[in-house]
């Protein structure tokens, strides 16, 4: 691969897969396919319409998905860590996209169909915990693809 293409490879990596870190721990939008699906679907949502609207959103972490694997597989002449650590980066972004796409949008699903009541109901309570459970993997492996690709983009050549 050109120099050059893997510089820019690198960095569009390194910026979508921070963007898609911090929005997974401090944001309102998870930036994968599917995120808008996690949002209620009430009308104290108002404020987030303009950002609904925006489907560039989604291709986020897709785009960081691309970038890690193009880099995981095209890199050559490159040291050996650095190509681990973007594979590691791959497969970890890989679990965000899939565990959303999976795991956390249906689950988001199931829990709107549940009737509203006073008190939850035990199955309402194991989904959430199962959601709570699937988003902190979800948040790990995408702040662990984050700390990868910088480290890959600071490793020396060879």
């Amino acid at each position: 691969m050109n120099r050059n293409l893997e510089s820019v490879l690198r960095f569009v990596n390194l910026t979508t897969s921070g963007l898609l870190a911090g929005s997974l721990g401090f944001g309102e939008a998870a930036l994968v396919p599917g995120w808008k699906e996690e949002l209620p679907h009430d009308e104290s949502r108002r404020a987030l319409d303009a950002l609904r609207e925006l489907d560039y959103f989604n291709a986020i972490g897709p785009l960081a998905l691309g970038t890690a694997v193009t880099l995981a597989v095209a890199s050559s002449g490159v040291n050996p860590m650095r190509r681990l650590l973007d594979a590691a980066a791959a497969v970890a972004l890989a679990g965000v996209v899939g565990s959303t796409i999976m795991i956390t949008v249906p689950i988001n699903r199931e829990l709107e169909n549940h009737p509203r009541a006073d008190y939850p109901s035990d199955s309402a309570q194991s989904l959430t915990r199962n959601w709570s459970r699937a988003h902190a993997v979800r948040t790990s492996l995408g702040v662990g693809a984050f700390f990868c690709a910088v480290a890959s983009s600071v490793a020396g050549k060879k």
